[in-house]
C-alpha cells in the first residue's frame, strides 16, 4: 500500500497543475478581457456541463506523473514529464498575462504566437534539465498560484462563482408579483425597439428612409435627425437609456451589475424606466440581446434574454487560445457562430411578446443591423455589404412588428432607435480588412455619431420632424408619457423634446484603435 502512495500523490499533483493550466488558458480571453467581462458572460454553467472535455487531458497528465516521474526511472524520462507539465503552465501563464499586457505586445500573428509557444517549451525544457527537482516544483507551484490569484482578484469573481451553481437566466418568463396593480384602463400599448448599431448617416446614404416600409412608418411618426445615443457601446448605452442619464465609463462588473468610474451602480435595484412602469402598474415584457435583461429588469411579465456567449465551453475556448490570433478569432469566431441563430430566436420572441395584448409595454433589443450579416449560413463579406443586407432584414422586421402590434389591439405607439452608431472607425474597419482584405472594412462613415429616432403612432394622421439635438436617454420619460396618453401625436412628441433641457447631447470622444468588445 505504501508503494502506491507516491504514484498516487504524483498523479494528483500532475492532475491538479494540469487542470489549473488548462482552465487558465481556456478562460484567459473571456474572464480577463475587460473589467465588465463577468457582467456580459452570464452562462458559466456551460463549463460545468462540458466538464468531460477536460477528463482525458487531465487523466493523461496524471498517468504521466504516476508512471514516468518516479524514483528509479531514467533521469531523462522524469525530466521530460516535468518539462511537458512546466511547458503547459508557462503557455497558460503567457496566455493569461497577454490580456493585461496587450497594449505592450504586437498583434499575435501565427508566426509570432508559435515563436512564443516555442520559447515557453524551451524554457520548460531548460529548467527541467538543469534545475534541481525541488526548484522545478517551486516554479510550477508559483505559476499555478499566480494564475489562481489573477482570477481570484478579478472584480465580481465571487458572484460569478456563485452563479456557477444557479440555473441559467438566458431565457426566462417569470410572472409579475401579485402586489403589482393591474394596468390603468386606456393605456396606449407602446413598443421600444432598440436596433443595435443602426446608424443615421449610413441609413440616409443607403436610402433606408425611402424604402416603402420606412416611408410608410414616417408618414405617421415623429422623426429626429440629430439624435445622440446614450453611450458609445451596448454595454453603457442600454443602461443609460433605462436610467435616463449617461452611465459613463465602466470600472467593473459582475453577474447582474455594473459599476461606473464615478461609483454609480446599475443593477436590478437601480431606478429605471422599468421600476417606473412597475410603480405605475403597467405590465411589460422584455426581449433583449447582449445584456442579461432577466437579471437586471425587475418583475417583467415576460423576459427573453439572448447573451453573446463569450464563454463557449472548454473545447472551443482551448482551441481558440492555441490557434492563430485574429480579430474574428477573439472573440468573434464564437460571436459569428451564434449570430444568425441569436437573431432568429430574438425575432420569434419579439413577435410573440408583441402579439400578446396583455403586455402594455414591450422592450425589444435586437441584433440587427449590427454586423456581421444576420442571414443564416452566409459568410461575412465586406462591412458595407453585410450592413446593407442587415438593413434590408431590419426593414422586413419592422413591417412584421407593425403588422403584429396592429393586429394585437387598439392604438399603439412604437419607438425606433439605436444604442450607438456604426463603429466602422472604432472597430469594424480593422476587423473586416484583416479578415477579408484591403477595403473590406470601408462603409463610408465620417465621425458622425447620430442614430435614428422615430416615434410612430398607429392612429396618427400626420408627421412631425425635429432638427435640434436630442438624446436617447429621454426614453425613461418618453415611454410613460406615451403609455399614459400624455402625448397623443407626432407633434406632441416634438413639443416634448423642445421643452427638455439638460439631456446629454454632446458627441462622445472615441479612439480609433479601440479594442472594446461590442
Amino acid at each position: 500500500m505504501a508503494g502506491l502512495l507516491r504514484p498516487a500523490a504524483q498523479a494528483a499533483r500532475y492532475a491538479t497543475l494540469a487542470f489549473i493550466a488548462l482552465a487558465s488558458a481556456a478562460l484567459a480571453d473571456s474572464l480577463i478581457q475587460s473589467s465588465a467581462a463577468l457582467y456580459i458572460a452570464f452562462e458559466p454553467s456551460l463549463f460545468l456541463r462540458e466538464a468531460g472535455a477536460l477528463v482525458w487531458p487531465i487523466g493523461l497528465a496524471a498517468m504521466t506523473g504516476a508512471l514516468l516521474d518516479q524514483p528509479g526511472r531514467p533521469r531523462w524520462m522524469a525530466a521530460a514529464a516535468r518539462a511537458m507539465l512546466l511547458a503547459l503552465l508557462f503557455v497558460a501563464l503567457f496566455l493569461l498575462l497577454r490580456r493585461p499586457l496587450a497594449a505592450l505586445l504586437p498583434p499575435l500573428g501565427a508566426t509570432l504566437k508559435a515563436a512564443l509557444f516555442v520559447a515557453c517549451l524551451a524554457l520548460a525544457g531548460l529548467l527541467a534539465w538543469r534545475a534541481e527537482v525541488a526548484s522545478q516544483w517551486r516554479v510550477a507551484t508559483a505559476s499555478a498560484v499566480t494564475m489562481l490569484a489573477m482570477y481570484a482578484l478579478q472584480p465580481g469573481m465571487t458572484g460569478y462563482l456563485t452563479h456557477l451553481f444557479l440555473p441559467t437566466t438566458a431565457v426566462a418568463q417569470p410572472a409579475g408579483p401579485p402586489s403589482v396593480p393591474p394596468p390603468e384602463p386606456g393605456a396606449r400599448r407602446t413598443l421600444v425597439v432598440i436596433l443595435d448599431e443602426w446608424d443615421q448617416e449610413v441609413s440616409l446614404r443607403e436610402g433606408v428612409f425611402e424604402t416603402p416600409v420606412l416611408r410608410d412608418l414616417l408618414s405617421q411618426s415623429f422623426a429626429a435627425s440629430h439624435a445622440m445615443p446614450a453611450g458609445t457601446s451596448t454595454l453603457t448605452s442600454v443602461p443609460s437609456m433605462m436610467m435616463g442619464r449617461r452611465l459613463g465609463a465602466i470600472d467593473s462588473g459582475g453577474a447582474g451589475y455594473l459599476i461606473a468610474n464615478d461609483g454609480s451602480r446599475f443593477d436590478a435595484g437601480t431606478p429605471t424606466l422599468f421600476t417606473d412602469l412597475q410603480a405605475r402598474g403597467h405590465a411589460y415584457a422584455v426581449v433583449g440581446f447582449y445584456h442579461d435583461y432577466c437579471a437586471v429588469v425587475p418583475a417583467p411579465r415576460r423576459c427573453h434574454a439572448e447573451p453573446v456567449r463569450f464563454f463557449p465551453g472548454w473545447q472551443a475556448s482551448l482551441a481558440r487560445a492555441f490557434r492563430q490570433q485574429r480579430d474574428f478569432d477573439n472573440p468573434y469566431t464564437d460571436f459569428l457562430r451564434q449570430w444568425s441563430g441569436t437573431y432568429a430566436r430574438l425575432r420569434e420572441a419579439a413577435l410573440s411578446a408583441v402579439a400578446d395584448p396583455a403586455n402594455t409595454v414591450v422592450w425589444l433589443h435586437l441584433n440587427v443591423p449590427h454586423p456581421p450579416i444576420a442571414a443564416p449560413g452566409v459568410t461575412p463579406r465586406t462591412l458595407i455589404e453585410d450592413y446593407r443586407a442587415n438593413l434590408a432584414e431590419m426593414s422586413r422586421l419592422l413591417a412584421d412588428l407593425r403588422q403584429t402590434v396592429q393586429q394585437a389591439g387598439p392604438a399603439s405607439a412604437m419607438i425606433l432607435t439605436s444604442d450607438h452608431w456604426l463603429r466602422e472607425k472604432e472597430m469594424w474597419a480593422a476587423i473586416y480588412e484583416q479578415q477579408r482584405g484591403p477595403g473590406a472594412g470601408a462603409a463610408g462613415k465620417t465621425n458622425d455619431q447620430h442614430v435614428p429616432f422615430i416615434v410612430w403612432f398607429s392612429d396618427a394622421t400626420g408627421a412631425a420632424t425635429l432638427d435640434q439635438p436630442i438624446s436617447t436617454t429621454a426614453l425613461r420619460d418618453l415611454v410613460p408619457a406615451l403609455v399614459e396618453r400624455r402625448l397623443q401625436s407626432p407633434a406632441d412628441v416634438a413639443t416634448f423634446f423642445r421643452g427638455r433641457s439638460g439631456d446629454p447631447v454632446t458627441p462622445f470622444k472615441t479612439r480609433s484603435d479601440s479594442a472594446a468588445v461590442h
